[in-house]
Formats: structure tokens, C-alpha cells, sequence
């Protein structure tokens, strides 16, 4: 019988969550079991979006003169099934590309690479983790106006980490000066790492247990969990949203006593935005893993 008013409860908090929540007990009947008035949810948080300044890093000359490889647009080796082909040898691979920019990597390295950008006519080294791990995903790129301000910012995406309920990707903003030089704008780990996670609430009614985020909850089943270790595991994922807009992935996780790795329970999205060497999520969302 107690069971059957979650739903109630549940509609009456979230439907309260954009004012002053009144207290159960002035809208529920009077005949409701005293028990069932007393619960409650935490209350909903309006989320503000949460910004944090890029890591920057200035660009430098090549050390060396590298004998680049042509670009594979256009040919058959540009196909996904290709693609291993820059670890294969030479003295400098080509990892990806788009219409106007390039990223080489020296060969003989796995895991800190040196990263050659070759955006246009500038060429500029980086000390980047290209990939780690048992898996071989080639970066990403991508050339667009991405803060707006009528100039191109270069976007490289790195999978620096995979493995068993590890999937991370570290975001880099290149931008040109007029000189040529490029300067990265490296989204910082502590914005999904510490900020993010300090968004999360966890509750529980009647034996249930729900993962919060702002007005957004999720149950899951799982049982001994902390529910004061809410953090963002170790997944940090960034997917290009239509033309101009980058979304982040990451989740929700919870530790389980005596237990080192996290427990995944939940999917979190934000959409990230840059302006003046700022990164910044907002839009927050959470979902189920059966979504």
C-alpha cells in the first residue's frame, strides 16, 4: 500500500522544484499514513552552468623537418578499415586529418606522442597523449568558428584512455595568431572530474534508491553503495552536436565499500561551450543505461 504513492510523491516533488517547495503534509490528505508525509526527495537544484579556464599551452617549431605523409581524403585509405595504417612505420605517421589541418604523430611512441599540427601554413609540436590502452582510436578533428568570434578554432579530440569501465577523451582548442603560431586551449579535468560530480544527489524512499541531477532522477537497484562517493567514474566523452555545438558524456557513479573501481549507475550529458580561453558545461541531463 506504502509502495503505491512513490509515484505521487515523486510528481509532487519534481511539479515543486521551480519555487518554494510547500511541505508534504500541506498537500497530501489527511488520511496518508504519517510515514508516507514524512518523505521527501532532496530538494531539486536549479543548475547553473559550471566554467573552468583551459590549460594553454603555446605551440612550438617543429624539432626536426619531417617528410609528411600526403593526405588520405578522397582515397580509399581514408575508410575506418584503414586507418591503423599510421602505426605501421615510417619516421612520422599521419593519425587525422580534415579539409585544411593535419595531425602527425612520430612513430616508436605510445604513450606521451609529440603531436605535429599542420593547420594550413603553420606547423607547430605539442606534447599530447594521443592514445593509451589496449585500443586504437585515432583522434578526431575538426576546423569550425566554434566561440563565434569570425575566426576558425581547430578542435582535436585525443582517446587518451580505454579499457574496462574506462573511456576518456581529452578536448583541445587550437587557435591561430596572426603570425601563424598556434596556441592550445585544453579542456581542464577538473571540470568533469570535481565540478560536475558536485552537481549530483542521491536519495532513497521506501527501499529505492535514485540517482539525482537537478530535476532529473534515475533508480537503479544496486545495493551496499555509498551514496556520499557520487562522482563521475572514469568516462569523459565528447561527441560534435550537428555543425557548430560539442556535447559532453560522462556518468554517474557511486563506490561500493572494500570495492577500488566505481559503480556505474547512471549517464550524464552537458553541452560545452568556449569563449576567451573559458570551457564551460551547461544543459545538464541524466539518464538510465537502459535509454
Amino acid at each position: 500500500m506504502k509502495r503505491g504513492w512513490i509515484p505521487l510523491l515523486l510528481a509532487l516533488t519534481l511539479l515543486s522544484g521551480c519555487g518554494k517547495r510547500p511541505a508534504l503534509a500541506e498537500v497530501l490528505p489527511d488520511e496518508l499514513p504519517a510515514i508516507v508525509k514524512a518523505v521527501s526527495l532532496p530538494e531539486p537544484r536549479r543548475l547553473e552552468p559550471i566554467s573552468a579556464p583551459a590549460i594553454v599551452t603555446e605551440g612550438r617549431l617543429p624539432a626536426e623537418e619531417y617528410g609528411l605523409v600526403p593526405s588520405i581524403i578522397g582515397t580509399e585509405s581514408s575508410h575506418d578499415s584503414d586507418r591503423r595504417r599510421w602505426l605501421d612505420g615510417g619516421r612520422i605517421e599521419l593519425a587525422a586529418e580534415t579539409e585544411n589541418a593535419a595531425l602527425y604523430v612520430p612513430t616508436g611512441q605510445r604513450d606521451l606522442e609529440t603531436a605535429l599540427i599542420h593547420w594550413g601554413t603553420s606547423l607547430a609540436e605539442f606534447d599530447w597523449v594521443i592514445f593509451c590502452g589496449p585500443h586504437i582510436i585515432p583522434p578526431w578533428l575538426v576546423c569550425l568558428d566554434f566561440d563565434n568570434d569570425g575566426e576558425d578554432e581547430l578542435i582535436v579530440i585525443c582517446h587518451i584512455g580505454t579499457g574496462t569501465g574506462v573511456s576518456i577523451d581529452e578536448l583541445h582548442i587550437l587557435e591561430k595568431a596572426p603570425d601563424g603560431s598556434l596556441t592550445d586551449f585544453t579542456f581542464p579535468e577538473s571540470l568533469w572530474q570535481e565540478q560536475f560530480p558536485a552537481l549530483f544527489d542521491t536519495a532513497q524512499i521506501h527501499g529505492r534508491t535514485f540517482a539525482m541531477l537537478g530535476h532529473e532522477l534515475v533508480e537503479f537497484e544496486q545495493e551496499g553503495l555509498d551514496l556520499k562517493t557520487a562522482s563521475s567514474g572514469l568516462i569523459a566523452q565528447f561527441n560534435q552536436e550537428g555543425w557548430s555545438g560539442l556535447q559532453f558524456q560522462g556518468a554517474f557513479c557511486l563506490n561500493l565499500p572494500g570495492r577500488h573501481s566505481p559503480c556505474y549507475q547512471a549517464r550524464t550529458s552537458a553541452q560545452v561551450t568556449y569563449q576567451n580561453g573559458v570551457f564551460t558545461l551547461q544543459d545538464f541531463h541524466l539518464y538510465s543505461y537502459d535509454q
